[in-house]
């Protein structure tokens, strides 16, 4: 009796790898971002009393070195969810190829700080690409969503990069609205422009900052203090990133 081998079919070959390939499954490679997750729990330990006492004139006003953040009606602090979402959002970034830093290591009441002007000062010695500033608000309890802040332009100081600086915020605004994101309630065209924003004022570099919700909305709370909630809001990050540097 003949045999006859089993009949399979052609195994189809791995399509190349090519530039346009690798763009789209990296296509944040080369840019360095730093992302700022606002405050510290540690702000607020009476032990660092002396370093949150620390000033300086930030080409406006004189302003401090930072606070301890607002936080949930029940409890859950600023400091926390804004770490939580710059380590997602870093791995995320890291994946579509870019170096990120942060501006602190930590989220303990142990530590303190960096002072404001330090954090801008982390984006300007690297020659950051852009920084994120990522914070959550602490508004009346109707107002929901996410919003970005800008400078204004105040010469000497934010001259050169107030025009980059709102491209940067209007980015974010369109990527993350696309995305799925929730747009604030209560900030026209979700853009805040400030004056007395240190970290804005004192930064050489693309940087905008963004605050994520409203810590005292309970729709926002809810989804700020899940851990699904803050996958999301990386997520959303990530897109107005995208948006950017498209």
């Amino acid at each position: 009796m003949l045999g006859f081998l089993a009949w399979s079919p052609p195994v189809a070959a791995d399509p190349p790898v090519t530039e346009s390939s690798r763009a789209a499954t990296r296509p944040l490679a080369g840019r360095l971002i730093v992302l700022d997750p606002g405050h510290q729990l540690g702000n607020s330990n009476p032990k660092f009393a002396k370093q949150m006492s620390q000033t300086m004139f930030n080409g406006s006003i004189v302003k401090g070195c930072n606070t301890s953040g607002t936080a949930t009606n029940a409890g859950y602090p600023e400091s926390t969810f804004n770490w939580r979402v710059a380590k997602r959002l870093k791995t995320l970034l890291e994946d579509a190829g870019a170096r990120v830093e942060m501006t602190r290591t930590t989220n303990s009441y142990d530590d303190w700080g960096p002072c404001v002007w330090d954090r801008a000062g982390v984006a300007n010695r690297l020659g950051a690409d852009a920084m994120i500033s990522i914070h959550g608000d602490g508004a009346g309890s109707s107002s929901k969503g996410f919003f970005a802040i800008a400078p204004v332009r105040i010469n000497g100081w934010t001259d050169d990069v107030v025009a980059v600086d709102r491209r940067l915020a209007k980015a974010m605004i369109a990527g993350m609205i696309a995305a799925g994101a929730v747009p604030a309630n209560y900030v026209s065209g979700q853009l805040l422009l400030s004056r007395d924003t240190t970290s804005l004022n004192l930064s050489n570099v693309p940087t905008t900052t963004i605050e994520l919700g409203n810590m005292r909305n309970a729709q926002d709370a809810r989804r700020m203090s899940s851990a699904s909630g803050q996958e999301q809001y990386a997520r959303w990050l990530l897109a107005g990133l995208e948006r950017f540097f498209r």
